[in-house]
This record gives C-alpha cells, sequence and structure tokens, in this order.
C-alpha cells in the first residue's frame, strides 16, 4: 500500500512538472461555495508567504486572472485531466484587459487541501519557478469535480 502511493504520487509530481507551463514572451463572475473561497484564498498565503521568504513582493488577486483560472478549471475537469490547453488565449486575454507582458499557469489536481497542493507545486522544479517568477497578479480557482475531487489552476501575470 505504501509503495503504490509513493508510485502514485511520484508519478503525478513528474506529469505536474512536464505540464506546468509559462510564457514570457512579450508578443504574444466566479462562483464558488465558501469552501473553495477559503481554499483559494489559503492557497494566496501560501503563495505569497513562500516568495516572502525568497524575497519576492506579494502577490494580489485580479478578477480578470480568477475568471480565466476558474474557467480553465471548469474545463480541466470536463476532460478528466489537468492540462494548459489554451494557454495563448488566456494570455491574449490578460494582455488586453490588463496589459499583462508575461504570464504562467500551475495547474493540479486530487490535492485534498491549499497546503498539500502548494506543497506540491513548490517541490515541482516548473512550478516553483512559476511561484517564484516575476509575476505582480493571480488568479486562483480551487473547484470539485462530481466526486469531490479538486482541480486547480493559478495564473501569474505581470
Amino acid at each position: 500500500m505504501k509503495t503504490s502511493l509513493i508510485k502514485y504520487f511520484c508519478a503525478f509530481v513528474l506529469l505536474c512538472t512536464v505540464f506546468s507551463c509559462s510564457k514570457d514572451d512579450d508578443n504574444n463572475t466566479i462562483t464558488e461555495t465558501p469552501s473553495e473561497v477559503s481554499i483559494t484564498d489559503e492557497i494566496l498565503k501560501l503563495v505569497n508567504e513562500y516568495r516572502q521568504t525568497k524575497g519576492l513582493e506579494a502577490l494580489a488577486k485580479n478578477t480578470t486572472a480568477e475568471q480565466l483560472a476558474a474557467d480553465h478549471t471548469r474545463y480541466m475537469i470536463s476532460k478528466g485531466n489537468i492540462n494548459h490547453d489554451n494557454f495563448d488565449t488566456k494570455f491574449d486575454t490578460l494582455r488586453e484587459k490588463e496589459n499583462a507582458t508575461g504570464m504562467a499557469e500551475n495547474v493540479a489536481s486530487f490535492y485534498p487541501d491549499a497546503r498539500s497542493v502548494v506543497d506540491g507545486w513548490i517541490n515541482s522544479e516548473g512550478h516553483r519557478k512559476n511561484i517564484e517568477g516575476n509575476y505582480t497578479h493571480t488568479g486562483i480557482a480551487a473547484i470539485k469535480d462530481e466526486s469531490g475531487r479538486y482541480y486547480y489552476t493559478q495564473i501569474f501575470y505581470r
């Protein structure tokens, strides 16, 4: 049992690393339940605490990024897997509405709470790079699928 859990965790971390995505090329109404709001607030708190330990500025919430994160999270739930589909479209929206010049995105699924998903991202080189990146704003979504398992999206931009 312990071995299979470790194998599952390692496979998941590997998949998260492979699917971590960012884009720095300059050319290129959320409805949540109270528990989902508190988990996203907790994720932001934990990410900002981590950034502070690295001498980085705290990320500010942004409504446009939050909506994009929620839309993408619902999309991943509909597909039944985590992905970075439509990344360029999300970046285009942030450029148009928020004058964004860079964007990154972390996704995950099945972590039971804010601490575990943030720890998972910090322990993944690609996701950690996004958390430590030169970004000023964020949007976070944590939405449960029909089985009660969370899917997560965090969008970063400057």
